[in-house]
C-alpha cells in the first residue's frame, strides 16, 4: 500500500480546515471507550454478559449482542466541531463503534469540551457528567506526573510530517500501556483508561520574523503551553510567557510577543499565519509534546462485557484518528502560509543538537523524581526504530518535504492498517476487558 495522494488539495477543500483541531490539542476523536481492565477500571464490569474473542467476525459479534439493550454514551471531544480537521476523526470512531454495534451502541459528541473543560474533565468523568472524555494531560503536571513526563520524552521521536507522527504516537501508546505508575494514577482518579498516552502533534514555532538558529531565537518573547516548553525556551535565552492561547493572535499582531509555539491544529484554530506567517521546526529533536488521553467513567464499566469490547477494540482508531488530524492539519498549515506568502524553515543543526541534549536533561530530571522509568530513553531508542519499521512495512511515507506537503499528502488516505497495528502491538490487547 503505498500512502500518497494528490493531496485533496488542501486537505479535501477548505471545509476541513474550519477550525482545525481543537485548542491546542485536537486530540480528537471522538470517543469512547475502554479498557475494561486497562490497569484503571476493572474487568466486565456490572453489566456482565458474554463477551466475543478479539478478531471475531461480525457475524459472531451480532449474535454476542442480539440480546442486548441499546445504549448512549455522551462522548466530550476536544474537536471544537463536526466539520472541522479534528471533528472529522471524531465522527470516524464514532462511526466506527456505531457499526461494530449495529447502531445498539450510540454515541453523542459533546463538542469543545463544552461539559467541562480540561481543568475539570476528569472529575467530570468519575462523576457522570458525561461517559467518556478526552484530556490533555500535560495541563496538570502534579496530578498526572508521569503523562507529563511522558509527552516531554517524546521530544526525542525524530519528526516528519506524517511518518514522524506516526511513529511519536506509537511510541507514546506503547510507553503508556506499559507504564504501571501511570495506569495506576488513572485509577486512583476513579477513571478507566481509553488510551493511556496519545502524542498529539509535534509543537513549532510561528514567529513574525524568519527564525531558525539560537541566535535568532535569543531574547524573542514566546507563548507557551507547559512547563517543560517554557524550560527549555529559557535554556535557548528566549522569554516564554503563558499568554491565554485565544490572546496569541491579538499579541501576535501587536508585537508584544515575538513567537507562538504550538501543534499545527492550534494554528489554525488561532489563525496566527496571518500574524506570524513564518515557520520554523525541528525533525532530529523537537520541543516537550503535550500529553493526552481518552477516559471512560463508571458507565463504561456497567456495560455489558460485549459493549466494552467493541468500545475497546476500537481503541486504536483513536490513536490513528488523533494522529491523522495532526497530519491533516500540517497540510493544511502549509497551504494557509503559502496563501500570505510566509515562510517554513528548519531549525539548523547546532540548535537541534542542543535542544536534543536538553530533552535528556529533562528526561534525568523526571526519573530523579520517580516519575519516567530509569530505562526511558533506551525505551525511547528502542521504540522508535520498532515504530519506523512497523510504519514504513505498513506502506506509509513521506513522499516530500513539509513545503511540499500539499502536492503529496491527502486527508483522504486510508490510515486503518496503522490503527489496527497499533492497537494490537503497543500492548492494549493485555488489557481488553474479558470478564
Amino acid at each position: 500500500m503505498r500512502i500518497r495522494t494528490g493531496a485533496s488539495r488542501a486537505l479535501a477543500t477548505r471545509n476541513t480546515k474550519l477550525l482545525a483541531g481543537s485548542v491546542l490539542a485536537t486530540a480528537l476523536l471522538t470517543v469512547s471507550g475502554c479498557a475494561g481492565s486497562a490497569g484503571s477500571g476493572g474487568g466486565g464490569g456490572d453489566g456482565g454478559g458474554e463477551g466475543y474473542e478479539y478478531g471475531a467476525s461480525q457475524e459472531e459479534i451480532n449474535e454476542a449482542i442480539a440480546d442486548l439493550e441499546p445504549v448512549t454514551l455522551t462522548v466530550q471531544s476536544g474537536a471544537p466541531a463536526e466539520n472541522s480537521v479534528s471533528g472529522r476523526r471524531t465522527m470516524d470512531y464514532k462511526r466506527a463503534i456505531e457499526e461494530a454495534s449495529n447502531g445498539q451502541i450510540e454515541i453523542e459528541v459533546i463538542w469543545g469540551m463544552a461539559v467541562a473543560g480540561y481543568p475539570e474533565a476528569v472529575d467530570a468523568v468519575a462523576d457522570g457528567r458525561v461517559d467518556i472524555s478526552y484530556h490533555l494531560v500535560s495541563y496538570e503536571p502534579q496530578r498526572f506526573p508521569e503523562a507529563s513526563a511522558i509527552g516531554t520524552a517524546l521530544g526525542s521521536v525524530p519528526y516528519s510530517p506524517l511518518v514522524g507522527e506516526m511513529v511519536a504516537n506509537a511510541v507514546g501508546s506503547e510507553i503508556g500501556w506499559n507504564d504501571q505508575a501511570l495506569l495506576d494514577r488513572y485509577e486512583g482518579e476513579g477513571v478507566t483508561v481509553i488510551t493511556p498516552i496519545l502524542a498529539n502533534g509535534a509543537y513549532s514555532l510561528n514567529c513574525n520574523s524568519e527564525i531558525n538558529t539560537a541566535d535568532t531565537l535569543k531574547g524573542k518573547q514566546v507563548r507557551a503551553g507547559s512547563a517543560p516548553q517554557s524550560q527549555s525556551l529559557e535554556h535557548f535565552g528566549a522569554v516564554p510567557t503563558s499568554l491565554e492561547f485565544t490572546e496569541a493572535f491579538e499579541a501576535l499582531q501587536r508585537r508584544t510577543v515575538d513567537c507562538d509555539l504550538s501543534p499545527m491544529s492550534a494554528k489554525e484554530i488561532s489563525g496566527i499565519y496571518e500574524a506570524a506567517p513564518h515557520l520554523a521546526y525541528s525533525t532530529k529533536a523537537n520541543w516537550p509534546r503535550f500529553s493526552a488521553t481518552y477516559l471512560a467513567g463508571q458507565k463504561f464499566n456497567d456495560l455489558p462485557l460485549a459493549y466494552q469490547q467493541i468500545i475497546f477494540d476500537q481503541g486504536g482508531t483513536l490513536v490513528s484518528g488523533s494522529t491523522q488530524s495532526y497530519v491533516d492539519s500540517n497540510a493544511v498549515h502549509v497551504t494557509d502560509l503559502a496563501s500570505v506568502d510566509g515562510t517554513i524553515a528548519e531549525f539548523d543543526d547546532a540548535f537541534q543538537d542542543e535542544l536534543g541534549n536538553f530533552l535528556i536533561e529533562l528526561q534525568d530530571g523526571s526519573i530523579e523524581d520517580g516519575h519516567l522509568p530509569e530505562d526511558i530513553k533506551e525505551q525511547i531508542a528502542d521504540l522508535t526504530d520498532k515504530w519506523t519499521q512497523r510504519v514504513a512495512d505498513l506502506g506509509y511515507e513521506d513522499e516530500g518535504t513539509m513545503e511540499e506537503m500539499d502536492e503529496w499528502y491527502s486527508a483522504d488516505d486510508d490510515w486503518s492498517a496503522y490503527a489496527k497495528d497499533v492497537y494490537e502491538n503497543t500492548g492494549a490487547l493485555d488489557h481488553r476487558p474479558t470478564e
